[in-house]
């Protein structure tokens, strides 16, 4: 009897064990599965925000208007606006494309059309799972090295880098467009002619918005001087100091903000003029 006692626990404790290293073997798969195979659903996005402005150091302002994917076809186009300063650098520029999937691949790249600081960049072969994209921005021509490993190397013993920037799209987030082609230089011009007369047009209306701003304030401000120099009937003379301090203020405000509402009207009219044009050579180059 008392060694059938004695089994009941050691058999007991012996399931327990089975047991636990059971689930211990399972949450070693499921960790060591995630590390061998990768999970690219919890994978950090990479992806440069597009339509904002990014400065590029000792270089200027680079906006990211467009990145789009064409998975049929294994081919993107990204539109780029680089506002370079030519006191900086007036030389042209290069890109070089690479893939997290190959990342010590090259893809080919070609600049389909590029107008002042406006460039339409196409990148081909890109792989069905590409994972994430990297576009190398450089100075003159390219250079090589794996692009999504992090940001360029430093140059070595006094060499000048040419890299400007390094922008990314990721599989998850980039715009996807089965219809998308290489267009015409014809086509990429008026595109680009399109986006400077909307953005004209988005400058009117910013600039009316503030000019009516200005206005409501400057009706604030007459009638605040008009309740301060009616007290003045009623005040000290000390009292009618500050009453005058205060005037003063306000009428240094108005005068400042009367500048400001004749500048916005000068740019309006300049801009005006600008999408006049920008709209006739629209229509010339559409035939």
């Amino acid at each position: 009897m008392k060694r059938q006692a004695d089994s009941i626990p050691e058999n007991t404790s012996t399931k327990y064990l089975i047991a636990l290293s059971a689930i211990v073997v399972l949450l070693l798969f499921f960790l060591f599965s995630g590390l061998v195979f990768g999970n690219n659903d919890h994978a950090k996005v990479q992806q440069t925000p597009l339509k904002e402005s990014l400065t590029i150091s000792g270089y200027g302002e680079l906006i990211v208007e467009e990145w789009i994917y064409n998975p049929d076809k294994n081919f993107m186009i990204v539109t780029l606006n680089l506002e370079k300063s030519s006191t900086i650098y007036e030389g042209n520029l290069s890109f070089i494309a690479q893939e997290k999937e190959y990342p010590n691949r090259d893809l080919p790249t070609s600049v389909e059309y590029q107008d002042g600081n406006r460039y339409v960049v196409s990148i081909q072969q890109v792989s069905p799972s590409f994972e994430v994209m990297a576009l190398d921005i450089n100075k003159g021509d390219s250079s090589n090295g794996a692009l999504i490993q992090g940001e360029p190397s430093p140059p070595k013993g006094g060499e000048k880098s040419n890299d400007l920037a390094r922008i990314y799209t990721d599989e998850r987030k980039v715009k996807v467009d089965t219809q998308l082609s290489i267009q015409t230089e014809q086509e990429y011009e008026v595109a680009s002619l399109s986006q400077k007369i909307n953005q004209a047009k988005k400058t009117i209306e910013e600039k009316e918005k503030l000019i009516q701003t200005i206005e409501e304030r400057l009706k604030e401000i007459d009638q605040k001087v008009v309740e301060l120099e009616s007290e003045q009937f009623y005040e000290t003379e000390e009292e009618k100091e500050q009453i005058n301090a205060q005037t003063n203020q306000l009428e240094n405000e108005k005068d400042q903000l009367n500048r400001e509402a004749s500048d916005g009207e000068l740019a309006i009219q300049t801009i005006r003029e600008k999408l006049t044009m920008l709209k006739e050579k629209r229509d010339m180059v559409e035939g």
